[in-house]
């Protein structure tokens, strides 16, 4: 593929929208759509049709962003952004994802799953009741999501914004939104490790810069992730110092153990005998007690 060419993306909104918040991705597609087309990217609403997307990936493209509702444990109206980096059997995915975890699982079995996939997902307040009304939150979420679907589309590369530089720096060079987003998930990662290991609970930049080698981009992410809800600032000095808030905590250990529970489930674990035995389980059974 040439280099210079843009993307290929595919944006897809599952969810059922007589089920309240359920509808979050569709009613995102539909605003997108009404913006009009958009150079090298295609935009479909995929309903609980999981197996269309598998059958709209046989047109190969480079990136895939999915839009639907995602029950995390957060607040309702909570938008969350996450890289897939594994396509897992459909019977190991939680039921509500089961539409899109099914397609992937598809399209990968063809030969068809672009090499980047993420998922725009928002935290629901109701998907039970029988509604075309959606919560006020989660309404509400639709624009933050569009905000960051921009991100993610190929205009967005040449379009974005540097990040901001710790005070007393050079400016930051203008960096992916891609690439900002696997920085933002290996810092929570990090950060997430720092305080269940007890050498937290709050980090500062140098801190960090023990497992990632880049000052400014350090420093531009940890303000981001205060900014979005995923740390809480302690200090206001020059050299602040941040700690995972209750959402973060959630999103970081989601990531730690998505990384990890391969290994964590290997060496050690499985060899008391017993069936029921968590050792068995590995990951977040066999860690249950990180906070």
């Amino acid at each position: 593929m040439d280099a210079t060419a843009p993307l290929r993306t595919l944006v897809a909104g599952f969810g059922n929208e007589l089920r309240a918040d359920d509808g979050f991705g569709v009613a995102v597609i539909r605003q997108l759509q009404a913006r009009g087309p958009i150079p090298s990217v295609d935009v479909i609403e995929i309903g609980t049709a999981g197996i269309r997307l598998a059958q709209e990936l046989l047109t190969p493209y480079d990136r895939l962003v999915i839009v639907d509702a995602m029950a995390r444990g957060g607040a309702p109206g909570t938008v969350y952004v996450v890289a897939v980096d594994a396509v897992e059997p459909p019977g190991a995915v939680d039921m509500h994802l089961a539409a899109p975890a099914h397609a992937l699982a598809a399209a990968k079995a063809l030969g068809a799953l672009p090499r980047e996939v993420f998922i725009v997902g928002c935290e629901p307040a109701e998907v039970d009741e029988l509604t075309t009304e959606m919560t006020p939150a989660v309404q509400a979420a639709i624009d933050t999501a569009l905000e960051h679907i921009d991100q993610l589309l190929p205009v967005a590369a040449a379009e974005a914004p540097s990040l901001p530089p710790p005070a007393g720096t050079g400016a930051a060079d203008p960096e992916d939104p891609v690439e900002h987003l696997r920085r933002r998930d290996e810092i929570l990662q990090i950060m997430f490790w720092i305080q269940a290991e007890g050498l937290g609970p709050d980090v500062a930049v140098a801190d960090v810069l023990r497992f990632v080698d880049d000052e400014i981009r350090v420093g531009a992410t940890l303000r981001d992730l205060a900014q979005n809800g995923y740390a809480d600032v302690i200090g206001d000095g020059p050299q602040p110092r941040y700690r995972l808030s209750p959402q973060g905590l959630r999103e970081g250990r989601r990531r730690f153990m998505d990384e990890f529970e391969p290994y964590l489930a290997k060496h050690g674990h499985g060899e008391c005998g017993s069936a029921d035995c968590d050792c068995h389980r590995g990951g977040a059974a066999a860690c249950r007690n990180l906070p």
